[in-house]
């Protein structure tokens, strides 16, 4: 179901040859117990957005998160540009999609200063990535991730794209346009991913057969992707680690190449991106030494080729202590791009 999201109940069972009864019963049970649930990621740089940016914090020690949440929750939560923000003890991580750099200096400036007024702020860094120069390779897609723990099929398999140079990895801006219509049903599926085409379509006050018809446009065009996102403790991680590398700017592209290939393959990260200089990736492990073990094979692998410059710097929290102030919110960053789509 994860790594088919826009495929039928029926495609999926028929393709790992299970029975439909057992398969809907299965569905179900996980579906009912939370391990997953559906979403509509929206592609931002499809809908003119120049830059994502991976913030990673460090927080000054003497003040308590509870304290901290206190005195920020409705600011973070008001920040449109930010779509997720986890902190856990004196560390957070945040990111961010903006129209524009101005945007983006906007954002950073009021939560900086908010932070600073209080004294929680130790330190920040700042990650930048303009879509047309960068190259994702994993936007929250768990499929190989799951692959690694479950060990259904060689994990090559499940590894999509990673041809530095391909289209399908590389984020070119587009500025497409919308009608009124148009907008209201992108948002709608935003809002309501879980909702059925004939009861979103009686929300929205519209035909089933006209939302059906523009929800396809959407998929098809690029602007909108089906996903279903697990919960990770649920399947037993204990640790969300961001790795971000810097590389070796003299090496050619066909050894960052290979070095990709094996980052894919060995981390299987729920997120990935980056541009010549530099990666940043969300990588989910099961407890520390799978952590450690996997880590220093990769910084091994990269140090042998001379690809890397220095250690990654690492952010290590645990799941089960993460407070979730945002997780994948998308609605309120695509609320305001649609208003501002025709000024």
């Amino acid at each position: 179901m994860v790594r088919y999201p826009d495929s039928s109940d029926q495609d999926i069972y028929e393709r790992i040859k299970m029975k439909q009864s057992t398969y809907s019963t299965i569905k179900k049970k996980l579906r009912e117990e939370g391990y997953y649930h559906d979403t509509y990621t929206p592609i931002l740089q499809h809908l003119g957005c120049e830059l994502f940016v991976l913030w990673y914090v460090t927080l000054n020690r003497k003040t308590r998160t509870e304290d901290r949440l206190a005195l920020t929750r409705d600011s973070l939560l008001a920040a449109t540009d930010v779509f997720t923000m986890v902190s856990e003890s004196n560390q957070a991580i945040i990111l961010s999609i903006s129209k524009n750099i101005a945007d983006f200096v906007k954002t950073s400036d009021r939560l900086v200063q908010l932070y600073e007024k209080h004294d929680f702020l130790e330190s920040i860094h700042y990650v930048q990535f303009p879509f047309d120069v960068s190259a994702v390779f994993s936007f929250f897609d768990f499929a190989p991730l799951l692959n690694r723990i479950f060990q259904i099929e060689p994990i090559e398999d499940s590894i999509g794209d990673v041809d530095i140079t391909s289209d399908r990895v590389q984020c070119k801006v587009k500025h497409v346009q919308m009608n009124e219509l148009e907008k209201k049903v992108y948002l709608g599926l935003i809002k309501y991913p879980e909702m059925s085409d004939s009861v979103l379509s009686e929300k929205l006050d519209c035909s089933r057969q006209v939302l059906t018809r523009i929800r396809y446009r959407f998929l098809e065009d690029k602007l909108i992707k089906k996903k279903k996102i697990v919960n990770l403790e649920k399947l037993g991680f204990k640790i969300l680690s961001l790795v971000h590398t810097k590389y070796n700017p003299l090496k050619p592209l066909r050894e960052r190449q290979k070095c990709v290939q094996n980052t894919m393959t060995l981390y299987t990260p729920i997120f990935s991106v980056a541009r010549y200089p530099e990666s940043v990736m969300l990588v989910a492990f099961r407890n520390f030494e799978e952590y450690k073990n996997l880590h220093n094979e990769y910084v091994t692998f990269c140090a042998e080729r001379d690809i890397i410059r220095g250690d990654p710097v690492t952010l290590n929290l645990s799941i089960p202590r993460i407070h979730e102030i945002k997780w994948l919110v998308y609605e309120p960053m695509v609320r305001k791009i649609l208003d501002e789509m025709d000024q």
